[in-house]
């Protein structure tokens, strides 16, 4: 065991080389001031000195290593590109420095070695598909009017435009992408219109939904195009993934055929375009049978509805899902604005939007993360409902946050701009592992970028993950955040009738004073999620382990592992158990399982 700070100093200098550290100088910097934080300890970079922790450049450009040599007292990390080694900095501060106490040590056997190729996080493995006519339903709410099917609650999302990805294109071309995002972990794909545009239509603006975009199946014949999207969902299915519709209930594209052909179904204009006449009832009819006939058709999982409950309103797909129920078939209607649900949606799409700062209009041109802005704590708005559902139910505190199901949509179509852009926090801490059903827009689980255009015509490159290292390892840090919800899946999938009561707490960490620190628990187990938003903070902290809130009291001895290392922190008595010493960098989450042992 080499002990590399003890008594208040060090025989360590840091022996960095001139092109490591000119790459790579605030990360040194950040390595010196948390030993300078935690141990009280000044360590030069110098090539002189009885031991070193030495940096090299060497290797592939996304591996990094940690190696301790017992015999020559010396450290050497190694790393094939800048930001390689920038992880395996953070890797060796969250490692290594997170004791209680004023010694540093470790031994030849506390080797790091990663390759990002065999180490690459496999998500696939934690779906798994319960829809169809197998599915079960639950209680929506406590009153029970609306039963929902129970694989709600594993539901993480990704709004998908397969038509302006890199790995995709029409249906057939685009089955890779169900690959993707099953190994990412993501079981939802909410696809974007896929009925005919016309000339003039970008899928929102179409033909109706009787209609199939030829560009996306391929064909002209509309046999052969619904089972081509069959086929597709089909293969989601098998990989685990639920498959949501849009469908569009303001109207049509002016020069749809279905306008001159039924004039009567029509009355003013919406969008520039023409408006559905919903008072028509002739017309109501073949809206409904044609939306229960697209799911059967396809087998999808449920339906995204544009513009509602505020234009064909709840009776109508209300009606939908009876139909669809009464042939043994259970889907999951989400509704584009808030309203009161009724028997027709289970949940919004911006199910967190804090009315009380902004409307909808103005949060799609200037993005922001409500719990991570500054607008939202994510504990007070989980437990009262602050910033959850409709505007006019947020400013009722007996009804706000009653809802069993609420979303965090953090990016859609809408957005004039990407929100997450490679921050950990907005996508980890906020959405993943926060009490809601995630939803995002394609390529926030890689860190895609993309300033002042609409998300929803911007391409999507996915291959920069393989050619950009910050992109890489980021999307393997979405990748285990993600294994760790699926992993733990009695806590964070849990829902209770109330969102009021759903099983989230306070965690005082001192030295993390910025956003609200909190625990998710459940089944005598707790994880611990921590966030440093602060650019001056060096995350260095003390924890109190919310026991009584969390229910896990009473247990003789306990276990502390976090999570994202894999590393046991603290095993052993309540009595010292109170409080652990860990360190979170900035803009980064900190996860830690704290377990009772008999």
């Amino acid at each position: 065991m080499l002990k590399i700070i003890e008594n208040s100093g060090t025989d360590y200098v840091l022996s960095v080389p001139s092109d490591v550290y000119e790459s790579n100088r605030e990360d040194i910097v950040y390595l010196q001031r948390v030993l300078v934080e935690k141990y009280g300890v000044s360590t030069h970079v110098s090539s002189e000195g009885k031991h070193k922790i030495g940096f090299v450049r060497e290797g592939d450009s996304l591996d990094y290593s940690i190696s301790v040599n017992e015999e020559t007292g010396d450290i050497t990390v190694k790393a094939g590109s800048t930001e390689a080694m920038k992880a395996a900095i953070l890797r060796f501060i969250t490692q290594y420095c997170t004791n209680d106490g004023e010694i540093l040590e470790i031994s030849a056997d506390d080797n790091v070695k990663y390759s990002y190729f065999t180490e690459k996080i496999d998500n696939g493995k934690y779906l798994s598909y319960r829809g169809g006519r197998k599915t079960a339903l639950a209680p929506s709410d406590s009153s029970g009017e609306l039963m929902t099917p129970d694989w709600l609650d594993s539901l993480v999302m990704v709004e998908l435009r397969t038509d302006i990805a890199s790995i995709g294109g029409g249906f057939r071309e685009s089955y890779d992408l169900i690959d993707f995002y099953a190994r990412t972990g993501v079981n939802g794909l909410w696809l974007a219109p896929i009925y005919k545009r016309g000339p003039e239509g970008n899928g929102y603006g179409n033909f109706g939904l009787q209609s199939l975009e030829p560009d996306l199946t391929g064909t002209d014949d509309d046999g052969q195009g619904w089972q081509t999207v069959r086929d597709f969902i089909d293969y989601a299915h098998s990989k685990g993934i639920y498959i949501f519709l849009d469908i569009i209930s303001w109207g049509t594209m002016n020069d749809a055929p279905l306008k001159s052909e039924h004039p009567d179904w029509f009355d003013g204009s919406a969008w520039g375009n023409a408006a559905f006449n919903w008072k028509n009832d002739e017309f109501k009819e073949w809206y409904i049978s044609n939306a229960v006939a697209n799911i059967e058709k396809t087998g999808a999982d449920g339906y995204r509805c544009d513009c509602e409950p505020f234009t064909a309103g709840y009776g109508v797909f209300a009606e939908i899902r009876k139909r669809l129920s009464d042939k043994g078939i259970y889907i999951v209607i989400m509704s584009e604005e808030g309203g009161l649900r009724k028997n027709s949606f289970d949940l919004e799409q911006d199910g967190v939007l804090d009315y009380g700062s902004m409307t909808r209009g103005q949060l799609y041109e200037n993005p922001v993360n409500f719990f991570t802005d500054g607008y939202l704590n994510i504990v007070d708005a989980s437990r009262n409902g602050y910033g959850l559902g409709a505007s006019d139910l947020q400013a009722d505190p007996k009804k706000r946050g009653t809802y069993r199901y609420y979303s965090n949509c953090i990016t859609n179509h809408d957005y004039v701009g990407r929100n997450v852009n490679g921050n950990r926090l907005k996508i980890g801490y906020a959405a993943v592992f926060a009490p809601y059903i995630p939803i995002w827009f394609m390529g926030d689980e890689f860190g895609a970028e993309c300033e002042g255009k609409i998300l929803y015509n911007e391409y999507v490159d996915y291959s920069v993950i393989m050619t950009d290292p910050q992109k890489a390892y980021f999307y393997e840090d979405v990748k285990m955040m993600l294994a760790i919800r699926r992993k733990y899946s009695d806590i964070f999938e849990y829902f209770p009738m109330s969102h009021n009561d759903t099983n989230i707490c306070k965690v005082e960490a001192d030295g993390l004073n910025g956003l609200q620190n909190y625990a998710r628990y459940r089944n005598n187990r707790a994880i611990i999620v921590l966030a440093n938003n602060d650019c001056e903070s060096t995350g260095v902290c003390r924890v109190r382990v919310p026991y009584e809130e969390c229910g896990i009291s009473g247990y003789s001895d306990y276990e502390i592992t976090d999570l994202l290392t894999g590393k046991v922190i603290y095993q052993g008595e309540y009595q010292y158990a109170e409080w652990f010493s860990t360190i979170v960098p900035y803009l980064r989450c900190g996860v830690y399982l704290v377990e009772g042992k008999k």
